[in-house]
């Protein structure tokens, strides 16, 4: 029996979440983050400030009191890491999650097509942001991504 490429990878997907007005966006990538957590999955959230990364830190602690999402930041994590969610400011290194959260971006990362699920975000309430984030819309459909736009 022949096995085609197809067979061999699994669907990778990626979700736009269309993001309103930039105060959404914090509670929606924790809603998310939790979301994937509940169903078993690893997550890697890309904050590339430092400042945004630790807002992030502070807002999956308190966003939502009856939840707990164990994450840690990466450059904090002892090895073996054993929490579910990373977040990260640089390149992750060899870490592998099942879900990559961009919670800002430019361009998408080389390593970012190396997830099987990546969850952004569509601003449409910038438009230059939008211009990144249909840059980004389209590197993942030509990295053989299945896109989806969600409405928040």
């Amino acid at each position: 029996m022949t096995v085609t490429s197809a067979e061999q990878q699994p669907e990778r997907t990626a979700e736009f979440i269309k993001l309103a007005s930039p105060q959404q966006k914090r509670e929606l990538i924790c809603i998310r983050a939790a979301f994937c957590y509940e169903q078993g999955k690893t997550v890697s959230v890309y904050a590339p400030d430092p400042d945004e990364a630790a807002a992030l830190d502070v807002a999956l602690w308190t966003f939502r009191q009856e939840l707990f999402v164990p994450h840690v930041r990466l450059e904090q994590a002892h090895r073996p890491m054993i929490e579910p969610v990373v977040i990260f400011s640089e390149q992750p290194g060899e870490t592998t999650s099942d879900v990559l959260i961009l919670a800002s971006a430019e361009a998408l990362p080389d390593w970012a097509v190396s997830f099987p699920h990546i969850y952004d975000f569509a601003p449409v309430y910038d438009e230059e942001l939008r211009a990144s984030a249909r840059a980004r819309f389209n590197a993942c459909k030509e990295a053989g991504y299945h896109m989806r736009f969600i409405e928040a």
